[in-house]
């Protein structure tokens, strides 16, 4: 839709205009009028023209003055002027402001219908070149993945290579350049930071290569969901300044993108020939693991590294780990993960999977030994070991994952240390029962005497702390405790009763079948298959 606006102070000949032209046989859909520079400014504000026709002597605001600040609101409009006077100042002034033409008074219909007919296919091409660059635009993050892809696996042929470089406005100089390959790592401070956080960090990042310059012209595309790589070209003598273009991003992106506190940016090797730009990115790409080791923030060059030793995570590690937690002493678990940390760091060959396992299985024991010590099924369950390890997995460094692991481990034992008195009560009552399920005299009065405490009293504390009654979890405990004797084969029903603490076969078929919801016969047949 072309739109249109004469501004004309001399009524007649605006009235004129507004009712001779042909308008929408030269291809213009909508025309508004004006009386003066001033009013055009406000309607032009409101009707965004693509063209306007102007008088230049105008009273108040000229034509000139209007057309002026015009340009600045709508510096796509094509400006028509009209005027009785042709002296060279006017000229002069269309000229500056790039008029399209210059009609002169008295007004020629035909002429100015000429013109303004120009005008209008002006506009039309302009829409075009306006739709082909924003469609450029749009593509522009998929030509250079193109051109990064192709260069780095080798499948794009010259041909199809200089194309895309065309596209995306890429001049590279193989005679003279450089080319590096570099892999930016965001590291966020929470784990959970959603994708589209991380998105938007590394748009802003890309978005700061392509218009950095410091002698370098830099390709930046997405790696996966947390990466990014970076293809530079440069004068040979100038690969070093890459660390002055990480320090002015690092500082960009603290400024602009809260979420993300620091980059890592791991350099590859620096090839002569773009066609050998594959080597750098796979020194690059190699360093990636051993980036976890270090803490975020750094500045690599993955050229100078050397190959790193292995650390044997074997079951003698686990048992001495395991020798700490009975005790439950928040010292010696801390200095043995300190420690562990410290040695890992020392060998950044390990795999990633591996440590990140590790840490998970010291968390599992420990929650396990927690739970055993009387540690509420709040912190103890099994969905909150589950959630440890999806937190875990997230970890973009060792230090990020000692640390998680000692906050989450110093939370659990600070818990057990400070479990109150009457906890600590029902936690021994609870000690005493898996001890002793089996003795059939057990009762309330006989836990109250263990822990000094009244039975009513205990009662109540014991339902409070767990949810149930001191019977049944009794009652839960000797079941549990004979669903595992009846999947020995030789063990007859009542021999299982009475080793679980009960005196009748029959009542202990009814408390089984309560709890499991089968009998026991049920039961054994069904895990024997």
């Amino acid at each position: 839709m072309i739109k249109l606006l004469v501004v004309e102070d001399e009524s007649v000949t605006r009235k004129g205009l507004m009712k001779h032209i042909k308008w929408n046989e030269l291809g213009v859909d909508v025309v508004e009028e004006a009386r003066d520079g001033v009013e055009g400014l406000e309607v032009a504000r409101r009707l965004h023209p693509d063209i306007v026709v102007s008088d230049i002597r105008m009273p108040g605001m000229n034509g000139i003055e209007f057309t002026t600040s015009l340009r600045e609101q709508f510096p796509e409009c094509q400006i028509i002027y009209m005027s009785g006077y042709s002296d060279k100042e006017y000229l002069k002034a269309a000229i500056r402001l790039h008029a399209v033409s210059y009609v002169e008074k008295p007004i020629i219909i035909e002429e100015l219908q000429e013109v303004i007919q120009k005008a209008v296919q002006l506009c039309i091409e302009n829409n075009k070149v306006h739709h082909i660059n924003m469609a450029l635009s749009d593509s522009l993050p998929f030509i250079r993945q193109n051109i990064v892809n192709g260069l780095i696996y080798n499948t794009l042929d010259w041909e199809e290579l200089k194309r895309n470089l065309n596209l995306a406005g890429v001049a590279f100089d193989d005679r003279r350049d450089a080319y590096t390959i570099s892999i930016i790592v965001p590291s966020y401070e929470d784990a959970e930071t959603a994708n589209e956080v991380k998105q938007s960090c590394c748009n802003r990042i890309m978005a700061f290569l392509h218009h950095a310059s410091h002698g370098f012209i830099h390709l930046a595309v997405m790696k996966d969901s947390s990466s990014i790589i970076v293809l530079s070209a440069h004068k040979p003598e100038n690969t070093n300044n890459l660390a002055t273009i990480y320090q002015l991003l690092s500082e960009h992106v603290k400024h602009t993108e809260s979420q993300c506190s620091y980059l890592s940016w791991i350099v590859g090797s620096t090839s002569s020939k773009l066609s050998e730009i594959r080597h750098s990115y796979e020194t690059a790409a190699g360093y990636l693991q051993h980036l976890f080791y270090y803490d975020s923030g750094h500045f690599v060059r993955a050229s100078t590294r050397t190959d790193s030793d292995f650390y044997t995570i074997n079951e003698a590690l686990i048992t001495s780990y395991a020798k700490l937690l009975p005790d439950l002493q928040p010292d010696k678990i801390m200095l043995f993960t300190e420690t562990l940390y410290q040695e890992l760091r020392r060998k950044p060959g390990t795999s990633v999977d591996e440590v990140k396992s590790l840490f998970y299985q010291m968390m599992r024991m420990l929650v396990e030994q927690a739970g055993k010590s009387g540690l509420p099924l709040s912190i103890s369950s099994h969905q909150n070991v589950e959630y440890y390890w999806a937190m875990m997995s997230k970890m973009d460094t060792l230090k990020q994952l000692k640390d998680y692991f000692l906050q989450r481990a110093a939370y659990i034992l600070d818990s057990i240390e400070h479990i109150e008195t009457n906890s600590r009560s029902v936690h021994d009552v609870i000690k005493f029962i898996r001890g002793n399920y089996s003795d059939k005299e057990i009762s309330v009065n006989m836990l109250a005497d263990h822990v000094h405490l009244t039975p009513t009293y205990l009662s109540s504390l014991f339902r409070k702390e767990t949810g149930e009654t001191i019977s049944e979890y009794i009652a839960k405990v000797r079941i549990e405790k004979s669903a595992d004797l009846l999947l020995e084969p030789q063990a007859k029903l009542y021999e299982v009763a009475v080793r679980s603490g009960y005196n009748d076969a029959n009542y202990f078929a009814k408390a089984f079948k309560k709890i499991k919801g089968m009998t026991p016969s049920q039961f054994r047949r069904r895990h024997k298959s």
